[in-house]
C-alpha cells in the first residue's frame, strides 16, 4: 500500500483522457451523472425541513436521501469495477483507514439494536466513500469542487428562505438555563449543522477565489450568504474553525522568516504587559466576565464545560469501556445517550462509540496521516479542510452522520488528493504546490 502522507513519493493518480465506458457520441454521461449527484448529495443529504431537527424517522425526505444514496452507490461501484485507479486511491494510507473505519461499521451493525438504520448508515458511508474517489479520478478535482461549492450554496440561499418565510422550521429557539432562550438561524437544518455548511463555504469559497483564480460576483455574493448565515447561526465551534482554518490554509503568507522578529517582540510585549497588569487586576475575574459576553447563556461555565459537553464525553467513555471491541452501532447514540444528549458530540468518540476502540483507534490514526501530510506538503484546500473538520470535530460529529453528507465528501476529499495529479496548483512530477496563489506572489489580492 502506498502512503499519502508523503505526496512527493507516494502513489500518484493520473486522469487520462480518452473515452469512457459510458460516453456514447462523445456526450459525457458518465460525467454529467456524477456531477449530479456530488451536486445532489451535497445540499440534499443534511437537510431537514420538521421542525424537529434532531430526530430522524422514515419520511418523504429521508426517501428521497436514500434514492440518492443509492445511486451514488452505483455510481462509485461502477468506477470501482471498471477503474483500476479508484482502487488504488482506496487501498492508500490515510484513505485505507476510511475503508477500515466503514468495515467496522458493518460489524457493528450486526449487534446493534436497530440493525436496519445501523446497516443503512454503513451503507451510506460506502456509497459517498466510492462515489467521492470515482468522481475525483474520472471528472478530475475542479469540477467536483464547483458541484460541491453549488450544492452548498443552493443549502444556504434555501436556509435564507426557510428562515424568513418558515420561520418555525428555520429558527431554532435553543432552551437556556433560567429559562432564557437562544433564538438561533437553522434554516434546512439543525443551527451547529447550518454552521457546519457556511463555515466550509466560506473557506472553500475564499480558497478558489484566490488559489484557483475562480473569481466572479456571483462567487463573492455567495460567500458572503454564507458568511452572514454562518454569524447569524451562533455556531461560535465554526466561526472560530472558518478563521482557524483560512489562516493554516494561507500560513506561508503569513508566517514568513521575515515576520518571526515582529511575532516574538509581540510575544514579549504581551507577556509583559500581562504580567503588569495582573498586578492591579484579578485578570482571572477579568476573563471570566468576558466569556460570558460570548456565552449564549450569559454564564461563563457554559464555555468552560464546552457547553455541557464535557459530562457527555464522560459518560460516552464509561459507555465504550462496556462494549470495547464491537461498539453498538451506527445511529443507535440517541438510545443510550436519551438522559444526556442525541450525540457523543466528538467525531473520534463518535466512531469509538459506534464501532468501538478499533475504530476510534483507526479514526486517530487517519488524523493523524493526514496532519503529517500537511506538514510535510502544503495545500491550501487540503488544509483548509482538514483543520475546519478536526476543530469542529472536537466537539460534533461532523462525518460519519447518519446518512452521510457533504463534511463527508470534502473529508474524502482532503485525503486524496496528494493522489491526484490534475490539480492545477500541484506539480504532478514532485507532489509541491507550484504556486499558492498563481500570478501573484504569493500575496492575497481581490482582483486580478
Amino acid at each position: 500500500m502506498s502512503s499519502a502522507s508523503f505526496p512527493d513519493r507516494g502513489l500518484r493518480i493520473q486522469n487520462i483522457p480518452g473515452k469512457r465506458p459510458l460516453d456514447v457520441l462523445n456526450i459525457p454521461i458518465a460525467t454529467i451523472f456524477g456531477l449530479g449527484l456530488i451536486f445532489f448529495v451535497t445540499w440534499v443529504n443534511l437537510a431537514n425541513l420538521s421542525a424537529e431537527k434532531i430526530t430522524v424517522g422514515l419520511d418523504a425526505q429521508v426517501l428521497v436521501k436514500l434514492m440518492g444514496i443509492a445511486a451514488a452507490g452505483l455510481y462509485g461501484a461502477w468506477g470501482f469495477c471498471t477503474d483500476r485507479r479508484v482502487r488504488d486511491i482506496l487501498q492508500s494510507f490515510p484513505v485505507f483507514w476510511l475503508v477500515i473505519i466503514i468495515a467496522l461499521y458493518f460489524v457493528a451493525a450486526l449487534f446493534s439494536i436497530t440493525k436496519v438504520i445501523s446497516f443503512v448508515s454503513a451503507v451510506s458511508m460506502v456509497a459517498i466513500l466510492l462515489m467521492t474517489v470515482t468522481a475525483l479520478v474520472q471528472i478530475g478535482i475542479m469540477p467536483v469542487l464547483n458541484a460541491i461549492f453549488a450544492g452548498m450554496a443552493f443549502f444556504n440561499i434555501f436556509s435564507w428562505i426557510v428562515y424568513f418565510v418558515w420561520p418555525e422550521i428555520g429558527v431554532l429557539e435553543e432552551p437556556l438555563p433560567e429559562g432564557k432562550f437562544a433564538y438561533r438561524m437553522s434554516g434546512l437544518a439543525h443551527a451547529n449543522t447550518l454552521g457546519q455548511y457556511t463555515g466550509l463555504t466560506v473557506v472553500l469559497g475564499t480558497i478558489m477565489y484566490f488559489t484557483y483564480q475562480k473569481r466572479s460576483p456571483l462567487r463573492i455574493g455567495l460567500i458572503f450568504i454564507a458568511l452572514a448565515a454562518l454569524v447569524n447561526s451562533l455556531s461560535r465551534t465554526s466561526l472560530v474553525a472558518t478563521v482557524f482554518a483560512l489562516a493554516i490554509a494561507y500560513r506561508q503568507v503569513f508566517l514568513k522568516r521575515e515576520y518571526f522578529t515582529g511575532y516574538i517582540l509581540a510575544i514579549l510585549v504581551g507577556a509583559i504587559a500581562i504580567m503588569a497588569i495582573s498586578t492591579q487586576v484579578d485578570i482571572g475575574a477579568k476573563i471570566k466576565e468576558k466569556m460570558t459576553l460570548v456565552s449564549k447563556s450569559g454564564d461563563a461555565d457554559e464555555l468552560t464545560t464546552a457547553t455541557g459537553r464535557a459530562e457527555i464525553w464522560a459518560y460516552t467513555v464509561k459507555l465504550i469501556k462496556k462494549r470495547p471491541l464491537i461498539g453498538y452501532g451506527a445511529a443507535t447514540s440517541k438510545y443510550y445517550l436519551a438522559d444526556y444528549s442525541q450525540y457523543t458530540h466528538n467525531m473520534v468518540l463518535n466512531v469509538a462509540f459506534s464501532t468501538g476502540i478499533i475504530g476510534g483507534f483507526a479514526m486517530l490514526m487517519m488524523i493523524l496521516g493526514r496532519i503529517r501530510a500537511m506538514m510535510t506538503v502544503s495545500h491550501p484546500l487540503a488544509d483548509g479542510i482538514l483543520v475546519f473538520i478536526i476543530i469542529n470535530g472536537l466537539f460534533e460529529n461532523v462525518v460519519f452522520s447518519i446518512l452521510c453528507g457533504m463534511p463527508t465528501i470534502v473529508w474524502i476529499m482532503s485525503l486524496s488528493w496528494p493522489l491526484l495529479r490534475d490539480d492545477q496548483v500541484v506539480d504532478p512530477h514532485t507532489g509541491e504546490l507550484k504556486s499558492s496563489i498563481p500570478e501573484t506572489d504569493g500575496k492575497l489580492r481581490f482582483s486580478q
